[in-house]
């Protein structure tokens, strides 16, 4: 059979399946399957006409010659085209899709079970890496920074709500209670601490009492539910310690930052029981608040 009987079979065989070649959707679809796209272009030439030569297939995919043979060759491999031959040519047919894909799925298939292999010897020495790690543990999990005035706020009420038996006060601006709904927020947190039993100790600073009239009213609410107050004419830093152990106290902003107000919280005992021989210290040194009431 010579090349123009081969050409004249291939017509009378040949139905309308020009839009499976001609659909880009397919060429990707075949190219997902893990098919090159000339690979793809190929079987789906083979596809529309059944069979046909590495000549025919060169001029309907225009891929070089050279480069058809090695391709289905590959092809012929990966058990997705056969070879035949007819006479003395050499004619190529698409392996039948449905056990064409199942070839292309096993080989999926063989990918992901090496990979979960791979995976699971991962997962195991790494996480014994990773549990180890966290045993030495972050020097840094004790230090929070916050920049936020509400953000402030609501660590301060969590702070003082978790207060077990004793809450010292350093107590001088800025505020983030800077509005009445904070000041009455943390005032409850701080009465209820006195209603179950626990200690609040406030040393203040005068300019503080002269200058904000709000504060002296807090001040004298406060005392009525057993805040123990007292004054001093300067405070060297705004803080907090609550249970000697948990402290909260302002850092300075670096240069050009427009935050007025940055607290860092530090839960470090050791800390915690250094803040609290100043704050005793200077407690001892303190006046009555009450002889400034007397004087007003």
């Amino acid at each position: 059979m010579n090349r123009s009987q081969i050409n004249k079979k291939w017509d009378n065989m040949t139905v309308n399946r020009a839009q499976i070649f001609d659909d880009p959707k397919y060429l990707r679809s075949l190219i997902s399957l893990g098919l090159t796209e000339r690979e793809a272009k190929i079987y789906l030439a083979l596809l529309t006409r059944g069979f046909m030569t590495a000549i025919d297939l060169q001029e309907k995919v225009d891929i070089p010659r050279t480069k058809v043979y090695e391709i289905l060759q590959k092809m012929i491999n990966r058990g997705i085209c056969l070879e035949k031959r007819i006479g003395r040519n050499k004619i190529y047919e698409p392996v039948e899709p449905k056990i064409a894909f199942q070839s292309l799925l096993e080989v999926f298939k063989n990918e992901v079970k090496r990979k979960e292999e791979v995976a699971q010897e991962l997962i195991e020495v790494c996480t014994s890496c990773f549990n180890a790690t966290k045993e030495i543990g972050n020097p840094l999990d004790f230090i929070e920074i916050l920049k936020d005035k509400i953000q402030i706020h609501r660590k301060y009420v969590s702070v003082v709500e978790s207060t077990r038996y004793e809450l010292l006060t350093f107590n001088k601006g800025p505020y983030a209670c800077d509005n009445p709904q904070r000041l009455r927020e943390q005032q409850i947190a701080e009465t209820e601490l006195m209603k179950r039993g626990g200690i609040c100790k406030n040393i203040y600073e005068t300019f503080e009492i002269e200058n904000y009239q709000w504060l002296v009213e807090y001040i004298k609410e406060q005392q009525l539910d057993g805040q123990q107050a007292k004054l001093v004419d300067f405070l060297p830093i705004k803080m907090v310690i609550s249970d000697g152990e948990r402290v909260m106290l302002p850092l300075e902003g670096r240069s050009g930052e427009s935050i007025d107000l940055v607290m860092c919280y530090i839960n470090h005992k050791a800390f915690g029981n250094a803040c609290k021989i100043l704050f005793d210290h200077l407690w001892e040194k303190a006046r009555e608040i009450d002889t400034l009431w007397a004087g007003r």
